[in-house]
């Protein structure tokens, strides 16, 4: 059985303590809480950890406009050093691995006054630089691909496959995201068997966003590859409300029904699909 985490920065307003205590209600294993070095403190995340019986094995970076890592000079300074503080966040509450977008989050125009050539060459240059520092703390980033409707950059498993080997350090992977799968991949079991070198981290969430099992996905064939292929890292829900902009679910003020409904089904149907697979 994998083990079953679930990402703390899509339950809207609600006290990160409420997010904990649901997670060890349903019997998830971990959190992965939102890489926000500058906002969230990591004893209080420790001392949650330790109270429900849950671990962090990874951090979500959150890359809005002002985290820009296909940026150059001073703006391309900053998304690194939010990379390495996001590091020492990482550090601290235990968690080995830092999803990682690679440029804005709702930037779906390439801007006019730079070739996608420079703008790739800046992300490579940026990334490859904090991984030096992730590799020293032990640490790796794992490159997300978004749909196209939230990025123009990387938003296919292939685009980001030709990325990481561009970047070609042994500290970044890629992560795959079976949301942005479902609208990206033409087979998502067959982009999963492309990426298995590099394959570190995988985010749960129906075709619909909401809660494996409410949408068209075949998981059992997903879990059965991701078996094939020996993954042995986690699967982290990653359930959304029904929004254009995933970034304003943190402001929206948290539907605890619908969320606990959504942490339930989304566990439940998950640990159906595995039993379904060793019955098999």
């Amino acid at each position: 059985m994998y083990h079953i985490g679930m990402t703390q920065w899509i339950t809207g307003d609600e006290p990160l303590e409420v997010s904990c205590a649901r997670m060890k209600k349903y019997g998830y294993d971990g959190i992965e809480f939102a890489a926000e070095p500058y906002q969230l403190d990591p004893d209080e995340c420790v001392r949650l950890m330790k109270k429900y019986d849950l671990n962090c094995r990874s951090l979500c970076g959150i890359f809005g406009e002002e985290r820009d890592l296909t940026a150059d000079g001073g703006a391309g300074e900053k998304a690194v050093q939010y990379l390495r503080d996001s590091v020492d966040l990482a550090v601290k509450t235990g968690a080995g691995i830092i999803i990682v977008v690679p440029s804005p989050v709702g930037r779906t125009k390439k801007p006019e006054d730079r070739t996608i050539e420079e703008l790739n060459q800046n992300a490579v240059n940026n990334i490859r630089s904090a991984a030096d520092y992730a590799q020293e703390k032990g640490v790796r980033f794992a490159i997300e691909a978004i749909n196209r409707y939230e990025t123009y950059f990387v938003n296919t498993l292939t685009k980001a496959l030709k990325f990481v080997e561009e970047i070609n350090h042994p500290a970044v992977g890629i992560m795959a995201d079976l949301f942005h799968m479902s609208i990206e991949e033409g087979s998502s079991v067959d982009s999963l068997y492309m990426i298995r070198e590099h394959l570190l981290h995988v985010h749960i969430a129906d075709n619909t966003r909401e809660a494996a099992g409410m949408g068209h996905t075949d998981f059992k064939e997903i879990l059965r590859a991701l078996k094939r292929i020996g993954y042995e890292g986690s699967l982290t829900m990653e359930f959304m409300y029904r929004l254009a902009d995933p970034y304003s679910s943190r402001k929206v003020s948290t539907q605890t029904a619908l969320m606990d409904r959504y942490a339930e089904q989304a566990i439940q149907y998950i640990k159906m699909m595995e039993k379904s697979i060793e019955e098999s």
